[in-house]
């Protein structure tokens, strides 16, 4: 049964009316490990971040969602209160699927009642119409119809379908006996009346689904036991009718019918046979804890065939499996009736794996606050909707994690037939970060994966690349939900695996931001300017800030004027000192912008640091003609003026005498100052 997550601490405000309410379950196996914040009182307000996603589907289309496999492991009726797994989480994916704009129908593929006996002081009987209406009762009340595929845990102890019949005789025709919905014909169902005879098949059915995307006939087959020939040649008529009508067909069950066919089972070789031979789009069926695309082949032809049962336990031991492959959800299929071929009835069929959650969040592993050119994970957490669990060999600890796992990644020979969950990272400035590629080659779960020598987006990946400094909000979006986080990247240097990327199209208010550190401090007045290659180009003042030029106190004096007049000192004088030398640049990269004319310069002094400090003569500099020139003399008078303005008086403690001290002046040239070992000077 559900059992909430433990309370590891509590944080309350002074008077005790609100607070928070942390904790979660700490596992021997990591993987189980949950985490959960309760506030209180529960306002039923939303945490920042979240927000509702809704799905969509193609408007041409014609939308089904499919899913199987929420069995119980013992009778369940009477646990109904006691939100099992099973329970919660069909009822969450039909809830869920009944948002989905477009989607007609759920169709369920079984299968629900446990194969187990009743524990007690004898083993007692599977009470299998109380478990059969329990399940019923679970698949009414959606907002589309919902439809089920009998299966051979539905048949009852004298080993016929009476009871299944009975469950759901108030469905919708053709599935039970009430008023069909709108949008949906009864098309056929098995003649016969035997429901309570043992062996005998009454649970097939067909309907035609019509919409704006165009008509689609459902088949759903019997498969309870081993398919007769009177249904074999039901199903063939169907088709043949689909065919007639323009319509294209899927087919839906709960036997893999292609896994059994090539294990040589008769009559799976007989349906797959008629299922290829006579147009079907695809087939549909419960593939128990995967969720896979196999096709299914007969002779030298094959038709698309999916399998879902995920909406229930998961064995531990397979979710250790790098090639996993059992996620929650339900399947999301697409019928694209206008691609029709009228040869063959087949219309292109397309399906997504809705991941079953109830709660998502973002965590960001390295932090939302990044330095350029750097790579982080980011991973989504997504909790199935909270419900019991199961317990194998006795132990108390839970064996099916309460998470899916996002990002997917699949390793193994099974993958290419494997179905992962949907859902996609976006970042709302690319030019900023954005999700890229991840190398999984390496064993690095940072390592990107380089396209002549830049990232490749990809936003199945939740590897985050640190292109420019600035802000973006990154977000998640997974199984109509979604969960953002602002993201911050700092200034750094230009290099890969992301670094080289260009800051493009950037918004004006925000071009000084991201615009390379600020110029350095005007040289006086009538000193040359120093040239560059590529001058960075800076907004405008506003008007309000532009003074006028005050009256020309420092001209270039006529050539034959002194240089300068040494005054007597009447006072304190500021020292003036000469501009900063900037920051030499080190060498391009091998791909990406040169860092000469890049605006890097800032970030670049700030890796400087944290490189060794006690030697720089392995780094390259960049050459430049201007800064190779002598210093003009008029900057070398006004280093010697400061120099000589900037004598101290300075006096002894004890001593009313003072004395004056001429404070001692270093001038060195750019050459000497790229000589200088000793950084922390």
């Amino acid at each position: 049964v559900y059992q909430p997550d433990p309370v590891a601490a509590v944080m309350i405000n002074g008077s005790g009316s609100e607070g928070w309410a942390v904790g979660g379950v700490v596992s021997t196996n990591t993987r189980l490990d949950t985490s959960d914040v309760e506030r209180y009182p529960a306002d039923g307000s939303t945490p920042d971040g979240i927000e509702s996603a809704p799905l969509h589907t193609n408007a041409s289309e014609a939308a089904f969602a499919i899913g199987g496999n929420a069995q119980c492991e013992a009778p369940c009726q009477a646990l109904e209160k006691a939100r099992i797994g099973p329970d919660v989480w069909l009822s969450a994916a039909i809830a869920r699927a009944g948002q989905i704009a477009g989607a007609r129908a759920f169709l369920y593929t079984g299968s629900r009642v446990t194969t187990g006996k009743t524990a007690g002081p004898a083993t007692l009987a599977i009470p299998y119409r109380s478990e059969l209406e329990r399940y019923a009762e679970l698949l009414q009340g959606s907002s589309i119809p919902v439809f089920s595929a009998a299966s051979p845990t539905d048949l009852d102890g004298a080993g016929s379908e009476a009871s299944f019949v009975e469950a759901f005789s108030g469905f919708p025709e053709p599935f039970g006996g009430a008023p069909s919905d709108a949008g949906l014909e009864p098309v056929g169902r098995s003649a016969e009346t035997c429901d309570a005879v043992a062996g005998c098949q009454t649970a097939y059915y067909a309907f035609s689904s019509k919409a704006s995307g165009g008509a689609v006939r459902v088949i759903v087959l019997d498969e309870s036991s081993s398919v007769d020939g009177a249904q074999l040649e039901w199903l063939t008529q169907e088709l043949e009718g689909a065919k007639s009508a323009g319509e294209p067909a899927i087919a839906v069950g709960n036997a893999d019918v292609g896994s059994l066919a090539a294990a040589h089972v008769g009559w799976a070789a007989n349906v797959a046979a008629t299922l290829v031979e006579h147009g079907a789009s695809a087939y549909f069926f419960d593939a128990k804890e995967e969720n896979v695309d196999r096709p299914l082949r007969s002779g030298a032809g094959s038709i698309p065939s999916f399998g879902s049962g995920t909406l229930g336990y998961v064995q531990d031991l397979r979710e250790k499996n790098e090639d996993f492959n059992g996620a929650s959800g339900f399947l999301l299929a697409q019928v694209a009736v206008t691609s029709r071929s009228p040869t063959t009835n087949r219309a292109p069929v397309t399906v997504q794996l809705i991941p079953n959650i109830g709660e998502l969040a973002l965590e960001a592993e390295g932090g939302t606050l990044l330095r350029r050119s750097s790579a982080s994970l980011f991973q989504g957490l997504a909790r199935r909707p909270r419900a019991g669990n199961r317990a194998a060999n006795g132990k108390t600890e839970a064996e099916t994690d309460p998470y899916i796992p996002i990002p997917a990644n699949c390793f193994g020979a099974t993958c290419e037939t494997d179905l992962l969950p949907e859902y996609t990272f976006t970042s709302s400035r690319p030019e900023i970060g954005d999700f890229v590629e991840p190398n999984l080659a390496t064993g690095a779960s940072n390592a990107v994966l380089l396209s002549k020598g830049a990232p490749i987006p990809d936003s199945h990946s939740g590897l985050f690349c640190a292109f420019n400094a600035g802000t973006t909000i990154v977000t998640i979006t997974a199984g109509g939900l979604s969960a953002s986080l602002p993201v911050t990247v700092q200034a750094g240097s230009v290099r890969q695996p992301c670094g080289t990327t260009k800051l493009n199209n950037l918004p004006k208010g925000e071009q000084a931001a991201a615009a390379a550190p600020p110029p350095p401090a005007p040289a006086p007045a009538g000193a040359a300017p120093v040239s560059s290659s590529a001058p960075v180009s800076l907004p405008a003042p506003p008007p309000a800030a532009v003074t006028p030029a005050p009256v020309p106190a420092v001209h270039a004096p006529a050539a034959t004027t002194p240089f300068f007049v040494v005054q007597p000192l009447t006072g304190f004088v500021p020292a003036l000192l000469p501009p900063p030398v900037p920051t030499p640049a080190r060498p391009t990269p091998p791909t990406g912008t040169s860092a000469v004319t890049s605006p890097v310069e800032a970030p670049e002094k700030e890796e400087e640091q944290e490189a060794a400090p006690e030697s720089v003569s392995a780094e390259a500099v960049a050459y430049r003609e201007s800064e190779h020139e002598p210093m003009s003399a008029y900057l070398i008078g006004i280093v010697v003026l400061a120099a000589l303005a900037g004598a101290g008086v300075r006096g002894r403690p004890g001593r009313r005498g003072r004395k004056v001290e001429v404070a001692p002046a270093t001038i060195s040239s750019l050459r000497s100052q790229r000589r200088f070992t000793d950084r922390r000077r």
